[in-house]
């Protein structure tokens, strides 16, 4: 008896590869907007600490020539915040792209999948019905010999 052979194997194995890449393209976009997201919340936490300082300074007896240092800094970690928020907001960008790439990827090989599915129905139908035949050869030879 023959064995199954999907003639478009390669491609499915082709497409099934594309689409791990592109998922892993996707997980890898997927860690640098978290990594970016975190980067941005502990800048935010330094300007929260670093404006509760300020706060401490000029409500106590501190220099004012100390105080003035302050307000670069919160500028510096203000246009910090705002980089980061734009790099954010292009990686959710780049993850939506890529989202859609890794749908069309699955659809490209779920087609494939689904029709070796059907290929292998076929197959096993078409491998039953001879085996079937085959029986039903066997057990009318008997029967025509025990007559004879």
């Amino acid at each position: 008896m023959k064995k199954f052979s999907f003639k478009l194997e390669t491609l499915l194995q082709y497409r099934t590869n594309i689409e791990e890449k592109e998922r892993l393209a996707l997980s890898r976009l997927n860690f640098m907007l978290q990594a970016e997201i975190g980067q941005r919340e502990r800048l935010r936490a330094i300007e929260r600490e670093t404006l509760a300082q300020l706060t401490l300074e000029r409500s106590g007896a501190g220099q004012e020539a100390e105080s003035r240092w302050y307000y670069p800094y919160l500028d510096r970690l203000r246009l910090e915040i705002e980089r980061s928020s734009l790099r954010i907001t292009n990686l959710e960008k780049e993850v939506d792209a890529q989202k859609l790439v890794v749908i069309e990827a699955s659809k490209k090989k779920k087609v494939l999948d689904t029709l070796k599915t059907k290929r292998v129905k076929e197959f096993t139908a078409a491998v039953e019905k001879q085996e079937q035949k085959a029986v039903d050869e066997i057990v009318v030879t008997r029967y025509a010999h025990k007559e004879s």
